[in-house]
């Protein structure tokens, strides 16, 4: 008697993909690396679109906070307070009217793109960098009875690193933006005056565009060859060798 055949086993194995053509995976690469390109914040289609979305939020913030009659600004910087010293971390996403944050969109816009667009790793070192020093500033020196918060610091320690990088790098479009930038918004420079403002320091402002600057001379700062610096005598004797 003749036994049955025996039927196949289904494979609980997934079956692969199927395997693209050379061509179409070229295809697929060049897909790829456009739409990488026009969202990479470092690129200016994608630089715009950080700085909306990062100005946008604060908007939110700070149209959030009016309705709520204001809760938030309790969690600025408070001199001296124990409890103040948080605000340093979130100080520079609030701001105490719509008048404030008015004054300092289109700046922090424009900076913000222009340090996006000359990289992501330099914008967050130096926005880090001055949050940090402008913070502990307003925290250690700030008048007692008031609460400091705005992104005014930051936008001081942008503009400290663009003009040092075009201080230190000695390029013709870096030196063009920091001449644009200083006529455009020589306004910003009133904050580096000291003043008395119920949500801002100017000491701390001070500060930010003092490591800003510092920054940008040190990330930025020309090497000269080896050999540069010698006297013209003693370049020719070393040829000769």
């Amino acid at each position: 008697m003749s036994t049955p055949p025996r039927q196949p086993v289904p494979s609980s194995r997934p079956t692969p993909p199927a395997r693209l053509s050379r061509k179409q995976q070229r295809r697929q690469e060049l897909i790829d690396t456009k739409l990488f390109r026009r969202i990479s914040p470092s690129r200016p289609g994608g630089a715009v679109v950080v700085m909306a979305a990062a100005l946008a939020l604060l908007w939110l913030v700070l149209g959030i906070d009016a309705l709520l009659d204001h809760p938030l600004l309790e969690l600025g910087i408070k001199p001296r307070r124990w409890d103040g010293l948080a605000g340093i971390v979130v100080a520079w996403v609030l701001h105490a009217s719509a008048a404030q944050l008015a004054a300092l969109s289109i700046p922090f816009a424009v900076l913000g793109w222009l340090m996006l667009t000359s990289g992501t790793r330099h914008l967050v070192l130096v926005t880090a960098a001055t949050t940090l020093a402008g913070g502990l500033v307003d925290w250690l020196a700030g008048p007692a009875d008031h609460v400091l918060v705005g992104v005014s610091p930051v936008l001081l320690g942008w503009l400290g690193y663009l003009l040092a990088r075009a201080l230190f790098g000695r390029r013709v479009v870096q030196i063009a933006i920091a001449v644009a930038v200083t006529v455009v918004f020589s306004g910003l420079f009133d904050a580096l005056l000291p003043r008395t403002h119920q949500h801002e320091f100017w000491a701390g402002e001070l500060a930010a565009f003092a490591v800003g600057a510092g920054l940008g001379a040190l990330l930025h700062r020309r090497r000269e060859p080896a050999g540069a610096s010698r006297p013209p005598l003693v370049r020719r004797l070393a040829r000769r060798r």
